[in-house]
């Protein structure tokens, strides 16, 4: 569904639709934004010169779903960069990149399809020779869309269809796209004939020839034993060989591959969420962590009971996605921390439909948040509503100490971790008992050099230093623990 898109869109241009032909706008009304599809389209200019003809011949232009290099930030509106054998323009859309741009999807359809082929037709021989995208990251030639209005003298062009439907996104478009930011990554993906055999059932024996490296590495196992062997060879050789041509190209082709078939965020979310981990120890403006905020909203509401998938649609790695990532646990405690009481609530609410089992943790840090904000009435409201819906849970018990000492009342929070150790206790939980105990210790009366700074230091001690290691002591290795096994 267009959803959002059509709403800001519609605010700012009119109708986002407006200017196609039917077939296309009836595609284009309903893209599958959960799904990485891509939809093929054919620009068309009433006069063009030979060889600006020649090139948009050679184009292929297509909307997607979504970006392979999501999570590298940020992302440019398009994507160009050229193939050959034959010679082929290859331009990617991402389909929420016109409502970035204010503009209509025929209007930048037609501005990126008009930069391709003016840019390559100036410079025509180094496009058809197969030189121009190793320029290109040498800096020696324009990228194909640098400059979006480099086409503007071919006029508006006509859009057309050209696939279907809506299709599977594969390892030719995730090539390209590691192309135009990465740099050529030299994979031989020609057909592979293995040697003549003679054993019944094995399709190399029987001659038949594979495509690289999907169809390949699915038939090794239905292969004979010296075929299997010499598949596994192929692949290891054109892979390394790969690697070998631009190591950071190959990782980048590598990872878009390996998320393919994952969860994804629509819309570009996943880009403008990238680098939120950088704010774990940090906390940014209000103005970013506002923004921040809303954009978690929006993702979130994609995926309701689905923590894992939407942490894996977030770049964590699907083995260790038992949580959600470390920032977005931390998120709730930070925008109260600027003052952001409402936006707490807000993420809080909208996390805890993803993970309802976790949703004392989210509500917990709430009442944090809230005093950490000045928001004293509300926070000591949201103290009572927590301990009246999770009377057993340790950790609202303790975050209603914390949140009582953010206050200033240091004995209200002082009977709230009296309280919380006694639970730890008789749960056994020692973990919980150190957390619990270093809040005590942190309320005992200081003398000296201390005790004149108390009143700047009871705000940061009393605070959780961590909170978001102390859940995953519960369910998995913190972050720190797990980077030397990646």
């Amino acid at each position: 569904m267009l959803c959002g898109y059509i709403r800001r869109v519609t605010s700012e241009t009119g109708d986002p639709l407006s200017g196609l032909t039917d077939p296309v706008r009836r595609l284009l009304a309903e893209p599958p934004v959960m799904e990485p599809k891509l939809l093929e389209l054919r620009a068309i200019w009433p006069r063009l010169t030979p060889v600006q003809s020649m090139m948009a011949d050679a184009l292929r232009m297509c909307m997607i779903t979504w970006d392979p290099l999501e999570l590298h930030s940020p992302r440019p509106a398009a994507f160009g960069t050229v193939n050959t054998g034959p010679l082929e323009l290859a331009v990617y859309l991402p389909f929420w990149s016109p409502a970035e741009q204010g503009t209509t999807i025929v209007a930048l359809l037609s501005a990126v399809a008009s930069a391709a082929v003016a840019t390559a037709a100036a410079r025509h021989p180094a496009v058809t020779s197969g030189r121009y995208p190793q320029l290109v990251w040498q800096g020696a030639a324009p990228d194909l869309l640098s400059d979006l209005t480099s086409g503007a003298a071919l006029g508006l062009a006509a859009i057309e269809l050209v696939s279907p439907g809506w299709e599977d996104i594969g390892l030719g478009a995730i090539a390209d796209i590691v192309q135009q930011a990465f740099g050529p990554v030299e994979l031989d993906r020609s057909m592979v004939e293995l040697t003549a055999g003679y054993h019944p059932g094995c399709p190399a024996c029987q001659g038949s020839r594979f495509g690289f490296p999907a169809e390949l590495a699915e038939a090794t196992d239905t292969m004979c034993r010296s075929h299997r062997s010499e598949a596994q060879k192929v692949i290891r050789g054109r892979m390394n060989r790969a690697k070998a041509s631009n190591a950071e190209g190959w990782a980048a082709l590598s990872d878009a591959s390996a998320r393919l078939g994952r969860s994804h965020l629509p819309n570009g979310l996943a880009t403008k969420l990238a680098n939120a981990d950088e704010a774990m120890y940090v906390t940014p403006e209000p103005r970013e962590l506002a923004s921040r905020a809303r954009l978690v909203i929006e993702a979130a509401s994609w995926f309701p009971g689905r923590p894992q998938d939407l942490a894996i649609a977030l770049g964590e790695d699907p083995a260790m996605a038992v949580l959600l990532p470390d920032w977005l646990m931390n998120l709730v405690l930070q925008l109260g921390r600027v003052g952001l009481g409402a936006e707490a609530i807000a993420v809080a609410e909208a996390l805890s439909r993803v993970d309802p089992e976790n949703a004392a943790i989210f509500y917990g840090d709430v009442a944090v948040a809230l005093a950490e904000g000045g928001l004293a009435e509300d926070a000591r409201a949201r103290v009572a509503d927590n301990l009246a819906r999770w009377p057993g849970d340790l950790w609202v018990r303790i975050h209603a100490g914390d949140a009582i000492a953010a206050l200033g009342d240091r004995v209200g929070a002082w009977a709230h971790f009296e309280a919380a150790l006694a639970m730890a206790e008789e749960a056994g939980d020692l973990p919980g008992r150190s957390d619990v105990m270093e809040r005590i210790i942190s309320l005992e009366p200081r003398s000296g050099a201390e005790t004149s700074s108390e009143s700047d230091a009871q705000h940061q001690s009393t605070r959780p230093p961590q909170p978001v290691v102390r859940y995953q002591q519960r369910k998995r290795q913190s972050r720190a623990q797990r980077k030397g096994r990646r």
